[in-house]
């Protein structure tokens, strides 16, 4: 979901699709809305947590899949490290962690607060 969504369609995460790419990549692509403002999407957890996170892609190819699946989501596509993805999560006070988006799924989870 985009920030500039209101409202966002949740994502329910199965635990066989988490932890299958060993963590981050110290790279980041992340999508700009403009501004200060950052792609990010809702889901629940298999606990049944409800979780807003910043959408971080591994690649750019993988942005512009997670786009095209949205429609109406448009952007630039940015590089960041791991750490400035972090504190831009940080930075937004209803985000709790970083999601890490494979293939349209969410493949890792970061937890930032």
């Amino acid at each position: 979901m985009s920030l500039i969504s209101d409202r966002p369609s949740g994502i329910i995460l199965e635990e066989s699709e988490l932890g299958g790419f060993g963590g981050f990549p110290d790279k980041l692509y992340l999508i700009s809305v403009g501004g200060d403002k950052y792609a990010c999407n809702n889901a629940t957890a298999p606990d049944g947590q409800k979780l807003d996170g910043l959408a971080t892609f591994p690649n750019p190819d993988e942005a512009t899949t997670y786009m095209g699946m949205l429609a109406g989501l448009s952007g630039e596509i940015v590089m960041k490290s791991f750490e400035e993805a972090r504190e831009i999560a940080k930075s937004k006070p209803r985000l709790s962690c970083l999601f890490l988006f494979v293939a349209g799924h969410i493949v890792e989870i970061h937890f930032v607060r």
